[in-house]
């Protein structure tokens, strides 16, 4: 039998769903790629916050159902924040960080994101303002070199997938006390059950444990949330506020009470 993988497009989600497949093929499971198109990918307009998790996972979550695939790869942020979709496997994390890319020389005025928890990448320029963006990685650097943008907000996990390197764009990490990740940022999840076979126990923790904490803080569509769990702080990020707390029973319900 030859293992189904559903996965979007584009050129990311492509090479995340080859991640997986790598991992398939290291306990000797056989599988090939199936491209599919999702409300995401059909809608480039709206804000990523309006058009709602799910909009790029709950096409191949009913593919699943209907049996037409065995397993999705899915960029884990993106899927729905509520606990009936906590049934995910994970591939070791890559790193988690949002990152900073600038054009070499140019002054920081316009910072493009679709994201209104990255946001606060505006307090780090004097005069900056955020504007929207949609698109994909290539899109979107295409953007801010040609002028649109001053600034990007993107992925450290994404950009390393692709490989990305330009000489004329700075790329800068940001620490999660600046910026605090999506919960789930930087990892790769298998929704279907044959993902049980290549799961990595410790990313599927900090997983569960980041989802129960956007759940508390009221993480939904908005994007304003941020949740990241680094092993021994667990931090959080809301409506451009971020507190952090050193992990352990009751850290989460605890942080939350700090937003109240």
């Amino acid at each position: 039998m030859i293992l189904k993988i559903g996965t979007r497009g584009s050129r990311l989600a492509l090479a995340q769903a080859r991640i997986a497949q790598a991992a398939f093929a290291a306990v000797h499971i056989e599988s090939e790629l199936v491209v599919v198109h999702t409300r995401g990918d059909l809608d480039r307009v709206s804000p990523l916050s309006e058009i709602g998790r799910g909009a790029f996972t709950d096409v191949l979550s009913g593919m699943i159902a209907r049996g037409e695939l065995d397993v999705a790869v899915h960029s884990a942020k993106d899927l729905p924040t509520d606990e009936a979709h906590d049934g995910f496997f994970c591939l070791p994390r890559a790193d988690a960080r949002d990152a900073l890319l600038t054009v070499k020389g140019r002054r920081v005025v316009r910072i493009g994101t679709g994201s209104p928890r990255r946001a606060v990448t505006a307090a780090l320029f004097a005069g900056a303002r955020v504007l929207p963006v949609r698109g994909n990685v290539d899109t979107r650097i295409r953007k801010l070199k040609a002028g649109e943008y001053d600034a990007l907000v993107l992925a450290c996990a994404g950009l390393e997938r692709l490989g990305f390197s330009d000489e004329e764009v700075e790329v800068t990490p940001l620490a999660p006390s600046v910026c605090v990740p999506a919960a789930c940022q930087g990892i790769i999840a298998i929704e279907g059950a044959a993902g049980e076979r290549i799961h990595a126990e410790e990313t599927g923790r900090a997983a569960r444990i980041e989802r129960a904490c956007q759940r508390l803080l009221g993480g939904g569509c908005t994007g304003g949330v941020g949740c990241y769990f680094d092993g021994v702080t667990l931090y959080a990020q809301k409506e451009g506020v971020i507190r952090s707390i050193p992990f352990g029973e009751g850290a989460a319900e605890r942080l939350a009470e700090e937003f109240v």
